[in-house]
């Protein structure tokens, strides 16, 4: 009889008796399974050492018992316990170069017995999901007994079901991540209190109508007055307010939407923001972020502006227009086609259809868009040209005099000018493990807290990445990738030697933390990247970070961990691989009571961003995070 050892934590003091094991799960001996390395078009390499063990040994070890008896005092259990046992192998995985694990690894001392065989098919597919490093081999055995019975003599009878996990051997930061005890003792002392008053009244208020919202209900509201005036103001002056005057207001919210993401414009929001000294009341600074990165709101309110202006406009257009038949005619078709391709502009924007299709949203945007623009082009010198010759003046008077010409060229010039940073750069990439790799670049400096576009093919596709300016402030800076996503993707397994970037450096929300002290900066994944900017240019700001990721040493590398412990020695890093995905929402609250934070900052997927800013400010904590139009 072969003896386990469980780590059941509910069950101390049990003891698990397991009958001799079914026949192999593989009739061939380990040696004999699939070849030695993976293909070479993989981005592993899997090399598998037997540590003092023999061959026939690791076989059966690699197999779980059939029959097992679990007892503790007179009671019987039933159900799904698991067992936990070391395989004696050593798996080592690295990138596509298999140079540096070509020899004896170093984890092994002098003395022991060290054999280097095939690796077992039963833990490639896990190997393969996991970032470069060496690992132990861990065999569960996930005993259930749904349908087990038990026997006279006590014993039951179990489906078993083994399954291979693979555990990092050594970590640099292995005793600096946090553990259940550390994260419980955190949430324990500052438990994180109920919402207080209404609760439907507080979701509607933090959730329903964020800043975002707010500001774009404003723009659409205002602009609905205006035209509800107008309208009155025709309906008592039919000449009193012309197609013109509508065209205006239409190219005015145009520019207003344009200009809310030009690069320059968001950039000065948020350095205006961040000139307000520390000592201003915190609502001010609460309120100044708010708008600096809610600046979206703006540009969708003017957008859907835009659309109503521009339907008084056909409207006006068909009552008071006086040209040729041909013009007539002319105009009313593109008049017709510009109405639909801002509808369907302002239909695919939904936060929904985004998110779901965001490359065919992001090309409808660009191309419909300019067709716009091009179209109201049209008519603005159609419309000049006939009433030019309406009045008898010269055509470029009359458009020179026209407001809606000067929108169209402040449009047009935002539009032409992202491209004139159109660059297709050098970039060396390193992998730091499967699941992400970091792009470095020489061609300038940048400041803290900004972001740039890149993509393969510029005109097809453009995505933003945080950047991180480098710890010396000498020229080059970084951007840190993970898997999600196709082109991510791309990047990670099949990283380019030269990449498209367009538009200038443009500041994001990070850059809101130097209106708060001291801070805590609340982040999943890859979100450290753009936390990383303000790590490293501002080390020594009074901060508390929480980061979690699956083995965030294996994935990002020590050189992440170190600027992350030394802008906080007491950075709370989880590995969820080991304590399951934590509280975030409890860890940041305990966390601004700790250090008597003034805000939080979270980086993370948009679903715990919105849950943690949410959280935070129901419970009147100010909290800022990027939201999908930011």
């Amino acid at each position: 009889m072969a003896t386990a050892t469980a780590l059941w934590p509910h069950l101390p003091d049990i003891d698990v008796t397991a009958a001799e094991p079914e026949p192999p799960l593989e009739d061939r001996p380990l040696e004999e399974y699939s070849q030695h390395h993976v293909p070479s078009n993989q981005q592993h390499t899997l090399h598998t050492y037997a540590i003092g063990t023999p061959s026939d040994a690791l076989a059966e070890n690699l197999h779980a018992p059939s029959r097992v008896h679990f007892t503790q005092g007179n009671s019987d259990y039933r159900g799904s316990y698991s067992s936990y046992r070391h395989a004696g192998l050593l798996l080592t995985v690295g990138p596509r170069s298999d140079t540096a694990l070509s020899n004896a690894p170093s984890f092994v001392s002098s003395g022991i017995s060290v054999r280097e065989i095939p690796v077992p098919a039963a833990i490639r597919q896990s190997a393969l999901l996991h970032p470069p490093g060496t690992y132990n081999v861990i065999v569960r055995d996930d005993y259930v007994g749904t349908e087990s019975t038990a026997s006279i003599d006590g014993t039951l009878d179990e489906k078993t079901k083994a399954e291979y996990a693979l555990e990092p051997t050594c970590t640099i930061y292995a005793d600096r991540i946090a553990t259940q005890e550390r994260l419980y003792a955190l949430t324990s002392s500052h438990p994180l209190p109920p919402v207080q008053g209404n609760k439907t009244w507080s979701q509607a208020r933090y959730m329903c109508l964020s800043c975002y919202r707010r500001l774009m209900i404003i723009v659409l509201l205002a602009n609905i007055a205006t035209i509800a005036a107008m309208i009155a103001r025709a309906r008592r002056a039919p000449k009193s307010f012309t197609y013109s005057d509508a065209a205006t207001a239409t190219s005015a919210n145009l520019v207003a939407a344009v200009l809310m993401r030009q690069e320059h414009v968001i950039n000065l929001l948020y350095r205006i923001a961040c000139t307000l000294p520390l000592a201003t009341p915190l609502p001010i600074r609460r309120n100044a972020a708010r708008l600096a990165y809610s600046n979206g709101g703006i540009h969708s309110g003017a957008g859907i502006s835009a659309l109503l202006w521009y339907i008084f406009y056909t409207i006006l257009l068909v009552c008071q227009f006086e040209g040729t038949a041909a013009a007539e005619a002319t105009i009313s078709a593109m008049t017709a086609v510009t109405m639909m391709i801002l509808l369907v502009i302002i239909i695919a924007s939904h936060p929904s259809i985004r998110r779901r299709y965001h490359d065919y949203w992001e090309m409808s945007h660009r191309y419909c868009g300019w067709t716009v623009i091009g179209l109201v082009w049209a008519q603005i010198i159609i419309s000049t040209v006939a009433a030019a010759r309406k009045e008898g003046r010269s055509v470029g008077r009359t458009l020179a005099t026209e407001p809606t010409f000067w929108f169209l060229v402040i449009i047009t010039c935002c539009l032409i000018y992202p491209w004139l940073w159109l660059r297709r750069l050098p970039v060396d990439a390193k992998q730091l493990s499967t699941h992400a790799t970091e792009l470095r670049f020489h061609n300038r400096r940048v400041p803290t807290c900004v972001g740039t576009r890149l993509s393969h093919l510029p005109l097809v596709e453009n995505h933003g990445f945080a950047t991180i300016a480098r710890m010396d402030g000498k020229q080059g800076y970084s951007v840190l990738v993970s898997h999600a996503g196709d082109f991510t993707k791309k990047l990670i397994i099949d990283p380019p030697k030269y990449i498209w970037q367009r538009g200038a450096p443009t500041i994001g929300v990070m850059r809101l933390s130097l209106l708060f002290k001291p801070i805590v900066i609340v982040t999943t994944g890859s979100g450290i990247g753009p936390c990383m900017s303000f790590l490293n240019v501002h080390p020594e700001y009074p901060m508390r970070i929480i980061w979690s990721a699956r083995f965030p040493e294996a994935t990002y590398q020590r050189e992440i961990l170190d600027n992350v412990f030394r802008a906080d020695k007491d950075a709370i890093v989880i590995d969820t691989k080991k304590t399951g995905h934590p509280d975030l929402i409890a860890l940041a609250y305990a966390s601004v009571q700790e250090i008597c934070a003034e805000a939080v900052m979270i980086i993370s997927n948009p679903t715990v961003t919105r849950e943690v800013m949410y959280a935070m400010e129901a419970r009147k904590i100010p909290a800022f995070g990027p939201i999908f139009d930011s």
